[in-house]
């Protein structure tokens, strides 16, 4: 049975908080994805994103912004709560950053090529919260 208090000297707060630290400044990023979507829904701004691998995603893009608007909102809002949380040691916080980052793996190859390095951002994130929560901790205790 795995015991609810944790031993030893593994680097969970530490990994947590680059964990914040990386959620923080994605969110920033995705705040200025959020302004561009209104921009170029408003056509005071072209689409600066490089071309889509799925011409129906492109069209989004280039002719139909305003679709894009509450997916950016969505995911930005999702990841500064989910940076608020795990900056306050919120366990809330942390499995918000473990969901939002999860779909955001899946969503990633629909907007491939241009998240082909927020997979891996992703992907990153995903384990340095996994083992700066669990660190050492063991799967089954041997009596």
């Amino acid at each position: 049975m795995i015991s609810k208090t944790r031993t030893g000297n593994f680097q969970g707060p530490k990994l947590i908080r680059a964990a914040a630290l990386l959620q923080t400044v994605y969110a920033s990023i995705e705040i200025i994805d959020c302004f561009a979507a209104v921009l170029m829904a408003l056509g005071l701004l072209r689409n600066l994103y490089p071309v889509m691998l799925f011409p129906e995603i492109q069209d989004l893009f280039d002719h139909q912004s305003v679709w894009l608007i509450p997916l950016f909102l969505f995911y930005t809002t999702l990841r500064a709560f989910s940076a608020y949380g795990l900056w306050k040691n919120r366990l809330w916080g942390f499995w918000m950053a473990l969901c939002v980052s999860a779909a955001t793996l899946m969503m990633a190859p629909f907007l491939f090529p241009f998240t082909a390095v927020e997979m891996l951002l992703n992907a990153g994130l995903l384990i340095v919260l996994l083992i700066g929560y669990f660190g050492k901790t063991p799967i089954h205790e041997i009596n």
